[in-house]
């Protein structure tokens, strides 16, 4: 690296973090996903990620958008340790007393609806994911350009969570088991990354006042209304197929998104990676290049899958599900969509202070997308094909939405 200036220095250490994390993350995800979909069976495994998928929706509420708001604010102030500790101190007196109303909510509401109640041991059990989720402070170590923490104290938990997987998940009435697991794996995780930003990072919990909370609270909103929206694609089809299909559905759309997350992954790393610098630098040019060159690759990645649906479902899935490599043809064409949507997200709208277009797309192609499959289910008509094509109509659309954006305030197709 001895070419590059400084903050090439920075792009190429936070990207090689940040792949290892995540290469790692998704190796472990298609190690545990092949292992507990042969050990518990698809519908067992679909029970799982279907509840899972509710626990996510608290996970949203709990982050109130602040992994992207609060990322972005610690880079431009990191050299004001006195606003850095107040706005640390307050996410997380935030985050925290959120996890503590919504679980509350949660569990009262656990009676009301039948399909909650049968499966309300294993909620209550990854309950405690979502606690684990509130205390990680992956913005600040993201922010702080410190990506090395993160990634060793995830890579250390998440093995013990594939070990003791392999381990003690050994018969089909196993799932509680693994949620325990699962669920211990992230406070754990949690706990570690909150020692790591107070001992290594020098970061300190001092008080704060309302005007506080009141402030990061306003500034976050539509960081948190873009979460609540752009999360609900997978997680509602989740649900969905839950209800109106069957559970070897959603194992399959799991299993399926879960692989199209692999060919999807570069890109995200590399994105993740440029923002602090982007952000910092406004350097429109390379953000530009970075684009064109992603979304041409995505391209290969997605013949690559198309081509290879049959050999990739059987690798993770087994044969059981092998019938279901149709639908990940289907859901292929999301690889360069969501690629596209990436690369024109938090690095060209967030970074070049557009951070409002950055959450109409996901509430705008949401509501849409929320609206079809409501006439769907009012006409009776809802099935697994409308379910599917709904899905990946909703990403086209915050795509198209971001670049139109894009072109309008001249972010791309740029000279200069």
């Amino acid at each position: 690296m001895p070419n590059l200036n400084p903050d090439g220095k920075i792009i190429f250490k936070n990207f090689s973090y940040l792949s290892l994390l995540r290469v790692f993350n998704i190796l472990s995800q298609y190690i545990l996903v092949s292992f507990l979909v042969r050990t518990l069976g698809g519908e067992t495994y679909g029970i799982f990620v279907w509840a899972f998928s509710i626990i996510q929706y608290l996970v949203i509420i709990i982050n109130f958008g602040f992994n992207t708001y609060a990322a972005k604010y610690v880079t431009e102030k990191n050299t004001d340790p006195n606003k850095i500790n107040k706005v640390f101190s307050s996410i997380m007196g935030i985050k925290i007393s959120l996890f503590i109303c919504s679980s509350i909510i949660f569990l009262l509401g656990l009676n009301f609806f039948p399909l909650l109640r049968e499966n309300s041991f294993l909620l209550v059990i990854l309950l405690g994911f979502a606690f684990g989720e509130a205390i990680f402070p992956i913005w600040f170590f993201q922010g702080s350009e410190k990506l090395e923490i993160p990634t060793k104290i995830i890579f250390v938990f998440r093995l013990l969570l594939v070990i003791t997987t392999l381990w003690l998940i050994t018969q089909t009435d196993h799932l509680l088991r693994y949620a325990f697991l699962l669920t211990m794996s992230q406070i754990l995780i949690g706990f570690s990354g909150l020692i790591f930003a107070i001992g290594k990072l020098k970061v300190k919990l001092v008080r704060f006042r309302l005007d506080d909370i009141t402030e990061l609270v306003k500034e976050s909103f539509t960081f948190f209304l873009g979460g609540v929206f752009g999360k609900s694609f997978n997680f509602a089809a989740i649900m969905l197929l839950g209800v109106y299909c069957s559970m070897e559905d959603v194992s399959s759309f799991d299993i399926s998104i879960k692989i199209i997350a692999v060919m999807q992954l570069p890109f995200e790393t590399l994105s993740a990676a440029l923002f602090p610098t982007i952000a910092r630098s406004k350097n429109l040019l390379l953000n530009q290049k970075v684009i064109f060159i992603g979304f041409l690759a995505s391209l290969l990645f997605w013949a690559f899958t198309y081509w290879q649906a049959d050999f990739l479902i059987n690798l993770l899935g087994g044969s059981e599900l092998r019938e279901y490599s149709s639908l990940l043809r289907r859901l292929s064409i999301l690889i360069p969509v969501v690629v596209l949507t990436y690369l024109l997200g938090p690095n060209t709208l967030i970074a070049f202070g557009y951070q409002n277009h950055f959450n109409y797309s996901f509430i705008i192609s949401s509501t849409i997308y929320i609206l079809i499959l409501l006439i769907f289910w009012k006409t009776d008509s809802l099935n697994f094909d409308i379910i599917i094509i709904s899905r990946i109509l909703v990403d086209m659309m915050m795509a198209l939405y971001r670049l139109i954006v894009a072109i309008k305030f001249r972010l791309i197709f740029v000279s200069r």
